[in-house]
């Protein structure tokens, strides 16, 4: 039973990643590659998307860092 519930979400985190990656390809997340690569950030800083996740819509490594600094720079 479990092992149903875990395949079955694992599913759901590959459809969702195939989703936000075409939207991310068609530029529903910003104007530009940096605008939509932070979207995409908030949603890993919101557990809306691992890590892995993001690697796998934009091709570059999550940096937490990178995402605390550049949201402290824009307020």
């Amino acid at each position: 039973m479990f092992d149903t519930i875990l395949d079955n979400l694992n599913t759901i985190q590959n459809e969702m990643v195939a989703m936000f990656k075409q939207q991310y390809e068609w530029g529903w997340f910003g104007k530009t590659k940096e605008e939509s690569n932070l979207v995409l950030r908030g949603y890993v800083s919101a557990n809306a998307l691992t890590p892995e996740g993001y690697k796998k819509i934009t091709g570059e490594e999550y940096d937490k860092t990178e995402t605390v600094s550049t949201q402290s720079q824009n307020q």
